[in-house]
């Protein structure tokens, strides 16, 4: 099963240094765990209860670092969320209910 997290900081309430070094953080950690950047997302194939301990591991791990010793790690965080990649819906696609497909026979 492939899970993926999605991980955003908080931009609007923390300055761009701070964000850019945390995402930094985030990125290596996770990439180490297993974890693969697939876009905005991180994603791994375990089931999903591994896959969020192991998330969680890491954004927990990084808590500890001297830089964020004073501050909870999930106070600069805006979304912290894991889900089953099946169960994603491209919304860029037409709704599978309006695919038509229509064969077509060549002349021979």
């Amino acid at each position: 099963m492939t899970y993926a997290v999605v991980i955003d900081l908080d931009h609007e309430h923390d300055s761009y240094e701070n964000c850019r070094q945390l995402w930094g953080k985030i990125q290596s950690g996770m990439i180490k765990a297993g974890f693969r950047l697939d876009g905005r997302r991180f994603v791994i194939n375990l089931p999903d209860h591994e896959a969020a301990e192991l998330a969680r591991a890491v954004i927990e791990g990084i808590e500890y670092d001297r830089d964020y010793c004073d501050k909870r790690i999930y106070n600069h965080l805006r979304n912290f969320y894991g889900y089953d990649v099946a169960c994603a819906q491209n919304l860029m696609l037409p709704p599978a209910s309006s695919i038509q497909v229509q064969e077509v026979r060549r002349a021979q």
